[in-house]
């Protein structure tokens, strides 16, 4: 190739000043460096100690044609300060501009020994600088390009080639995760399940927008007997993300995945696949979770288990002093009811549960109490039906985990007082709406409306109204004198 050519043709040293030619390790140097015997021409150098630039650069040249990238830019260093510091004196060597071009590419060939291409470009475009026409620099400026952004079929993942049914690659976690979905392509994956297992297919998929481009991702599943056209499942991606699932597959045998979708964008996806076999299941716990044995079951685990008839499973779950704890178990109850019991430390057969959590159509919760001391429970999650059915347990700290087994708790002090008040006081005023308006407290009857003013008082009307009680001569006088209001403040 081209690049290997450069790296050998471009060691070639020219431009040595009349002191250094003369110096045979450095001419025997770079002779064995045209013949490519880096190992030489470093032994060569070993004994030169002269601090000059062409020096420096020939043992770096030689330590490239040995593969040492970071002993070349050590050397480079070295060469490009004596280069330097002569330009910052003003006085320049007379192939300084030349010098530095070589530094400068060298720097970009040992860059690219060591797969950082970003600084190579920068390298290689330092020489264009100096020199635009060396076709050279060029070539390796493109060429590190195109190592630091390659075109999706160079960075397409080592499932390949998969983009047929017949190419399709056995599904497993390692080669599913950060893959590559290049434009025009489709990715297949290859799965071998029983009839009767539960099928969840996961795609988590990212779509690379770039001047425009978009994709739209689908997710399809194919039954071994599916043509090419009819999948038995499928999901469009929406929110970065696609489900599909079969309950209880028809039919054993090669199912496959296709994850494909029109438009010209890239796509970074994982697949996920969760299979659980038909009863009697062999889950991660199965063994491990029987009454006598039951498995420990730890905060933040969240299993996705299978429950079968006749197999119930049993979990211990520990709860820290002064802590409640939620176990939360939530499955399908239209497929099939489970039964979610709680018991003691200790079982003993046919023992009575502590408590039974109701169960809802996405499953059943059980609060487990707080206690001065650690205290552990059994969880035992059975079928109910001849039915089988898939289920996840999850254990969370419960705040209000300090009341009746298995129940929700009852309301804190504060609480119950605050209950306790309010009904109180509702008490209150339905008795005071049942009361005689004369038997309630003044203060909480209605004031009388205030009286007209004076001069809009009905005298007669009043007079007339003290015929139906004692008679009160003074007040009788005191209103006839009334008949003629007084004048208004404003009249004085």
């Amino acid at each position: 190739m081209r690049q290997a050519r450069l790296i050998v043709t471009c060691v070639f040293l020219a431009g040595f000043g009349p002191f250094i030619c003369d110096d045979a390790d450095v001419a025997e140097a770079r002779k064995q460096t045209q013949a490519g015997n880096g190992a030489a021409a470093i032994e060569a150098l070993a004994g030169v100690t002269t601090d000059a630039a062409e020096v420096h650069l020939a043992r770096a040249v030689a330590h490239l044609a040995q593969k040492q990238p970071d002993q070349a830019l050590e050397a480079l260093s070295n060469a490009y300060r004596l280069v330097a510091g002569a330009e910052a004196r003003g006085e320049p060597l007379e192939n300084g501009p030349d010098l530095r071009r070589r530094i400068a590419f060298n720097r970009g060939l040992a860059q690219a020994q060591k797969e950082d291409w970003e600084t190579a470009q920068a390298e290689f475009g330092k020489v264009l600088l100096l020199d635009p026409a060396d076709d050279d620099a060029r070539h390796n400026l493109e060429l590190a390009w195109l190592k630091a952004h390659p075109p999706c079929p160079l960075r397409e993942d080592d499932h390949e080639p998969d983009d047929t049914r017949k190419d399709a690659k056995p599904w497993d976690k390692e080669h599913a995760a950060d893959r590559m979905l290049c434009p025009t392509n489709e990715d297949w994956y290859a799965l071998e399940a029983p009839a009767r297992s539960l099928l969840y297919v996961t795609l988590k998929a990212e779509v690379k927008k770039e001047e425009g481009e978009d994709r739209a991702v689908k997710l399809e599943l194919f039954a071994p007997a599916d043509g090419p056209d009819t999948p038995s499942r499928q999901a469009d991606v929406v929110g970065g993300q696609a489900r599909v699932s079969y309950t209880g597959l028809p039919a054993g045998g090669s199912w496959a995945v296709r994850v494909h979708g029109d438009g010209k964008a890239e796509v970074k996806y994982s697949l996920e696949v969760e299979l659980v076999p038909p009863c009697p299941a062999d889950d991660t716990f199965e063994g491990k979770d029987t009454a006598e044995s039951p498995y420990p079951l730890a905060e933040g685990e969240e299993p996705t288990l299978k429950a079968c008839p006749d197999n119930p499973d049993w979990f211990l779950v520990k709860v820290p002093p002064k802590e409640g704890r939620k176990v939360t178990v939530a499955f399908d109850a239209d497929r099939a009811p489970l039964d979610v019991h709680l018991y003691g430390p200790t079982y003993t057969e046919g023992e009575l549960p502590v408590a039974v959590a109701p169960g809802g159509p996405n499953g059943a919760v059980l609060r487990l109490p707080a206690g001065e001391e650690e205290r552990s429970f059994r969880v035992r999650v059975a079928a109910s039906t001849p039915e089988e059915n898939i289920y996840t347990l999850k254990v969370e700290k419960d705040e209000g985990g300090d009341g009746q087994d298995g129940q929700d708790p009852p309301p804190k002090d504060d609480e119950k007082k605050d209950d306790e008040q309010k009904d109180d006081e509702k008490k209150d005023d339905e008795k005071k709406d049942q009361q005689d308006p004369q038997d309630q407290d003044p203060k909480d009857q209605q004031a009388p409306k205030p009286p007209p003013p004076p001069d809009q008082v009905d005298i007669d009307q009043l007079i007339d109204s003290l015929d139906q009680h004692e008679k009160n001569p003074q007040l009788e006088k005191a209103l006839r004198m009334l008949r003629t209001p007084p004048p208004r403040m404003e009249d004085y």
